[in-house]
């Protein structure tokens, strides 16, 4: 995960999801002009770690996937950011 190369990617919505067993995630990420505009987490069934969830804030001001995870919510944040990239794959 990392740097996201958009500038071939249509625009439009993309979904992408996660099933770890401990966490799931279900996200839809919008994509306009070669970049990302919405990352809208439709589930993510996570016992404690929804404070993840303010991780999409992250991943749209950096433009990348390579953002720190969230304290305390780790694997949360890891699923959430392998959906999204699993949405723009």
């Amino acid at each position: 995960m990392g740097k996201l190369n958009l500038q071939n990617k249509k625009d439009g919505v993309y979904s992408g999801e996660v099933y770890t067993g401990i966490v799931n995630v279900l996200v839809e990420v919008r994509v306009e002009d070669g970049k990302i505009t919405a990352v809208d987490i439709v589930r993510h069934d996570n016992g404690k770690g929804s404070p993840a969830e303010i991780i999409v804030d992250r991943i749209i001001d950096a433009q990348s996937l390579k953002v720190d995870l969230i304290s305390k919510a780790t694997y949360s944040s890891k699923a959430i950011l392998k959906a999204v990239e699993n949405a723009l794959q």
